[in-house]
């Protein structure tokens, strides 16, 4: 990790490909000696809202939006429910398997 981070990577590509949160991943760094810099606190991505709109209402999770557009699934949920969109349940279309039992 600490060569990546020398190399030039970010904490979040870090965290990332470590499978760890950005909290443990800096901790971990910052015990090899790297000083990080200061926490951002509500950093504004720049997201294609038609694009993340029409992706879920042609059924892609809200996850794996997420992951394609490197953001986080709540930032990817806040939008879709600002822009009114309605959400679909939780694990997916679930109805025809209830119907059937």
């Amino acid at each position: 990790m600490l060569d990546e981070w020398n190399q030039g990577a970010s904490l979040s590509e870090i965290a990332r490909a470590h499978g760890l949160s950005l909290s443990w991943t800096g901790r971990l760094l910052r015990q090899e000696g790297v000083v990080l810099p200061e926490i951002r606190q509500g950093v504004r991505r720049v997201l294609d809202t038609p694009r993340v709109i029409r992706e879920y209402r042609a059924g892609a999770s809200i996850r794996r939006i997420a992951d394609e557009h490197a953001t986080s699934y709540g930032t990817i949920r806040r939008l879709l429910r600002r822009e009114n969109v309605p959400l679909r349940p939780h694990g997916g279309n679930n109805s025809a398997v209830r119907r059937f039992r």
